[in-house]
């Protein structure tokens, strides 16, 4: 159970034999079984046993042995949600829900990370939309979460990234993350581009065995999926089920039918098999390259003049490395100071 003089509302778990009490730093007071959370963190273990062997060891109500901790209560309440075998309950916003990710990062609390994670992945509630996108990949730099930097970089590929529609976003992230986060897309797209022209070529993986278009193109697949193909290279959020079905209804009803051509009654399972095998070629594009954290940062004053331009084709207008060595900008309240170097890399990680 919790106490405090504003009680957190829809508090969802109360033990019997709570042995210790955590307190958040915003006084509230959460009683619980001390096993749980020592099997659950080793730093949270440590600290418990170092709470509890100080001569002045705080004690709270029921004269329970007291934990101070540096959290809020919110972010301890949902926490502990993800502890104990009760019904989870994620914060309500990006911003809680990052904390709450690092905060548990930062206890080494391995199996609840899982466990957050695949929470956050049933609600599909952290990358809806390319302001929200930009803003969880900006947190998971600075809370270094490094798997949600990446998964964020991953759906940023499918935005344009003009600076003209960024220059807003530079109280919402640093000068040096947008470049290395620029740097992403432009080495994704670069090998995106080189994996769907082998796969134009090879006939899309042997996927349209049988069928016969009356328009093939060069590649030897039908013209109009060579050219939505084509388009996902240069615009890779057209990679969609819907945009694939809307060149297929358009081929058909520009005459497809009426030439006796095989695309006008493509099977479900031919339409399937091109998909998978699309949809492999595109997401290892995404993971052959990641974006490496790196915490040495140098901050001086931002200004949009620095960046030069980045086009949605890709053009390549960003300025040089070299002028990131010393840009400084407030994120989220905190300036990080050193010298900063953005690096991509062969990704290890898989795709999340």
């Amino acid at each position: 159970m919790h106490t405090s003089d504003e009680p957190l509302a829809n508090f969802l778990f109360e033990f019997r034999g709570a042995d210790l009490i955590l307190r958040s730093h915003d006084s509230h007071h959460f009683r619980v079984p001390k096993s749980y959370i020592v099997n659950s963190s080793p730093v949270l273990d440590e600290l418990i046993q170092d709470a509890l062997d100080a001569p002045d060891a705080a004690l709270g109500d029921a004269q329970l042995p007291l934990v101070q901790l540096p959290e809020s209560g919110e972010i301890l309440h949902s926490l502990l949600t993800f502890i104990f075998p009760v019904t989870p309950i994620l914060p309500s916003t990006p911003e809680e829900i990052m904390e709450l990710l690092s905060v548990a990062n930062k206890y080494r609390m391995v199996s609840v990370m899982g466990h957050i994670r695949n929470s956050i992945d049933r609600k599909d509630i952290l990358f809806p939309q390319r302001d929200t996108t930009l803003l969880v990949y900006s947190l998971a730099q600075t809370y270094g979460l490094r798997l949600e930097a990446l998964r964020a970089a991953m759906n940023m590929v499918k935005y344009p990234m003009d600076m003209e529609d960024l220059d807003d976003k530079l109280d919402m992230t640093s000068g040096a993350s947008l470049y290395e986060l620029w740097r992403y897309q432009e080495k994704v797209r670069d090998i995106l581009a080189s994996k769907l022209k082998k796969f134009r070529t090879s006939g899309a993986h042997g996927t349209l065995a049988g069928l016969h278009c009356a328009e093939s193109s060069s590649s030897h697949i039908p013209r109009w999926l060579d050219v939505y193909i084509k388009s996902i290279g240069k615009d890779p959020k057209l990679f969609d089920l819907v945009e694939f079905n809307i060149a297929l209804v358009r081929h058909v009803r520009d005459g497809a039918r009426s030439n006796g051509c095989a695309c006008a009654s493509i099977t479900s399972e031919t339409i399937h098999n091109i998909w998978k095998a699309l949809g492999s070629v595109y997401r290892s594009s995404l993971v052959k390259v990641c974006v490496v954290d790196v915490t040495k940062l140098s901050m001086s004053q931002v200004s949009p003049g620095m960046f030069g331009s980045i086009s949605r084709t890709g053009a390549r207008e960003f300025s040089t490395p070299s002028q990131f060595d010393h840009v400084s900008t407030q994120t989220f309240g905190h300036t990080r100071r050193g010298h900063y170097h953005p690096i991509i890399r062969p990704c290890q990680l898989p795709y999340p």
